[in-house]
């Protein structure tokens, strides 16, 4: 780093304000003396100093011992600003605290920000034996980091109507939008109105443009006017055109294929007359028309492609009665394994001989279960009477087990 620094004026005021004046001797908790300005290492009882050799003392004979720390300590450049947090700070705390701390190694890691962040670890104190966040001390941490981080130029204007935001590279401030003079004229009640020039194409309307007049040769209809086109306004006591005119102007223009009605009297109500079915007329549909195909620079031109052919008029009647087949749908219903519900008696016949297997099957259960418990009282005569118990009950089980499943599924395929 360059040459040795000091601390500055604004290092020792912010020193004298957070550590207060004592101008005679007190005894501290610890036992030791102090007067002045946070002088301990020569006070004693009944010393008393004035304001002006308070600071001497401090200037001169207690800072230097910190500023010679800070020096040998720290290995990256700092500035003043940077100088004086740091004396402050070392003289709070001490000495030897502050070359345990991480402030000093994150300072001398390059991390300025993550320093000025650890010193706000230091804002505890102990009060009656228990460590407690000290309000002094966490006013005294605020300034040092606000003076830590401070830029040695001062601080930096808020840019805002009247001040212009200047660049960290220190050239030329960020160009101002050029201002435009306005100028504006009275205008008489006769003075005609200017007409309106027709704004330039842009982009978006071109490609508007373009699409309209693509889907108007598709459709086989006229491009539509452009939006800009001004239309002649009617004069003063100039009616429009009569309901017979518009009628007879759209009957021009659908041609000798489309009729157009003529409109009802007013008062009717909308819709065909009494008697007469709606129906939809198909409409002869137009060919498209005959684009050709560009073929690649490499490969041989090809031809154009032949028209389609017209597509037949079809007559969609959407009120025409629907006939439904309901040999048709019982048909389907039999192929997909859906039989059409059986009379009583068929489904009577269908469900009853698995009603008396599962009768079956729940007496020989009965049974089975019955000479089981009989076996265990009293011991077998022949050899074939113990088997008769386990084999009435498996099968027994078994079978009504299986009969009522398909029981089930008799019964539920009838409902």
């Amino acid at each position: 780093m360059g040459g040795p620094l000091r601390t500055s004026a604004r290092g020792l005021e912010l020193i004298k304000g957070f550590e207060g004046f004592r101008p005679r001797a007190s005894r501290l908790p610890d036992g030791r003396w102090i007067v002045g300005y946070g002088h301990t290492r020569t006070a004693r009882a009944g010393l008393a100093v004035s304001p002006q050799d308070a600071e001497l003392v401090l200037a001169h004979s207690d800072l230097p011992q910190i500023e010679q720390l800070i020096q040998d300590e720290v290995l990256a450049p700092l500035t003043q600003n940077e100088f004086d947090a740091l004396v402050s700070f070392a003289w709070n705390i001490g000495a030897g605290a502050f070359q345990s701390s991480s402030v000093l190694s994150s300072l001398n890691e390059g991390d300025r920000l993550a320093a000025a962040s650890d010193m706000w670890l230091w804002r505890k104190g102990r009060v009656g034996g228990e460590v407690k966040i000290i309000d002094a001390l966490v006013r005294r941490r605020a300034a040092e980091i606000s003076l830590f981080l401070t830029h040695p130029s001062g601080p930096a204007a808020v840019p805002g109507a009247l001040i212009r935001p200047i660049p960290e590279d220190g050239g030329q401030p960020f160009p101002q939008p050029p201002e435009h003079t306005v100028i504006i004229e009275a205008r008489g009640e006769g003075d005609p109105e200017a007409p309106r020039a027709r704004a330039a194409d842009t982009a978006p309307r071109a490609a508007a443009r373009a699409v309209s007049e693509r889907i108007a040769r598709i459709l086989g209809e006229s491009p539509p006017p452009p939006p800009s086109t001004p239309t002649r306004p009617l004069a003063p006591g100039e009616e429009g055109p009569s309901v017979e005119e518009i009628t007879r102007a759209i009957a021009d223009l659908a041609g000798p294929g489309d009729e157009v009605p003529p409109p009802p009297p007013p008062g009717t109500a909308k819709g065909p007359p009494d008697g007469v079915e709606r129906r939809r007329t198909a409409r002869p549909a137009s060919p498209p028309p005959v684009q050709p195909t560009l073929a690649p620079v490499t490969a041989a031109p090809l031809a154009p492609e032949a028209p389609l052919p017209p597509a037949e008029g079809v007559i969609v009647d959407d009120l025409a009665p629907v006939e439904i087949d309901t040999n048709g749908i019982e048909r389907a219903l039999k192929e997909n394994g859906h039989a059409p519900h059986a009379n009583g008696a068929e489904a009577l016949g269908r469900w009853v001989p698995y009603a008396l297997l599962s009768g079956l099957g729940l007496v020989s259960l009965v049974l089975g279960v019955r000479e089981l418990v009989e076996a265990a009282s009293e011991p077998a005569l022949y050899e074939g009477e113990a088997w008769l118990g386990p084999l009435l009950s498996l099968g027994g089980g078994f079978l009504f087990v299986v009969a009522t499943y398909y029981l089930y599924r008799a019964m539920t395929q009838d409902e």
